[in-house]
């Protein structure tokens, strides 16, 4: 009894490891918009790389002694892992500068069926007719958010959807070499996309860090993304990818719009939360059957 007390316990704590993840991960768009022309994009999305990679570099070699410790094939690995962190989160970054945050998080959410399309050429996964039926649904749910439409919110809903697009490719890229439930391997990932960052404050400037401004530029860095992926990794190591997934699909729209709706004024719109339901439920479906 005392044992399966214990896991219990366990298994709640990573389920609210992963809530967690989902909320920090989900107040990225609110950062973004309180900071706004302070900071350049890629300097921001600089600042938020090295900042994760303090707060990481501390925490982690508690939980993985042997982080330093990789082959030499490994290192091109990361490279590319990093170069795809780095082209998704400044895309991300920006998005939520010329766009609602719930356009953003909403659209992001087509990321897994994208991944369902590649991972069928790449990694050579098979396509049922649940998994069609759901590519289905969510091309509907894309349809009914409608993120090519012309209006003052296109050009964001449109770097929203190709965030998407470089999101997907780098799950596709972790699953193949199967990296993404090594933690001591995110240290590695943060050095290095820290480092193909390192010329943009020198290119862009390194922005207006006074007042309220760097207190922001800390929160985006170190709880949305340190302590986003710190414990997005500690869930995955009791919670299944599948499952943890369903979560994060969930909370981090939630936690996004409603953050926005109550911090920012943002007004809710009606079509973009529709489709954006459709997303989440076809993505609940399919991550369902994946686990099946």
């Amino acid at each position: 009894m005392g044992i399966v007390f214990i896991m219990k316990m366990i298994s709640k704590k990573s389920y609210i490891y992963l809530i967690l993840a989902g909320i920090f991960v989900g107040l990225i768009g609110i950062f973004v918009k309180l900071i706004g022309s302070d900071v350049h994009f890629m300097t921001l999305a600089f600042y938020r790389m090295l900042l994760a990679l303090i707060f990481i570099i501390i925490v982690v070699p508690f939980m993985d002694k042997k982080w330093y410790k990789i082959k030499k094939e490994d290192v091109s690995n990361y490279f590319i892992i990093s170069f795809l962190m780095v082209v998704t989160f400044s895309l991300f970054i920006l998005a939520n500068s010329f766009a609602p945050v719930q356009n953003v998080v909403l659209i992001t959410n087509f990321a897994p069926f994208l991944v369902l399309i590649g991972a069928y050429f790449v990694l050579k996964e098979k396509i049922t007719r649940t998994k069609i039926i759901t590519l289905i649904i969510a091309i509907a749910g894309i349809i009914i958010i409608n993120p090519f439409k012309a209006g003052e919110n296109q050009l964001g809903n449109l770097i929203a959807f190709v965030q998407a697009i470089s999101y997907s490719l780098l799950i596709i890229w972790m699953r193949k070499e199967g990296k993404d439930h090594k933690i001591g391997s995110v240290i590695w990932y943060f050095i290095f996309a820290s480092l193909i960052l390192l010329p943009a404050p020198f290119i862009f400037g390194f922005g207006n860090l006074s007042g309220n401004t760097l207190w922001l530029v800390l929160g985006l860095g170190i709880f949305s993304t340190g302590f986003a992926y710190l414990f997005h990794n500690l869930g995955l190591e009791k919670v299944g990818a599948e499952i943890s997934s369903i979560i994060i699909m969930i909370v981090m729209p939630l936690a996004g719009i409603s953050a926005a709706f109550f911090l920012l004024n943002e007004a809710l719109n009606l079509r973009i939360i529709l489709g954006g339901t459709v997303l989440i439920v076809a993505g609940i479906y399919l991550e369902f059957h994946n686990r099946k």
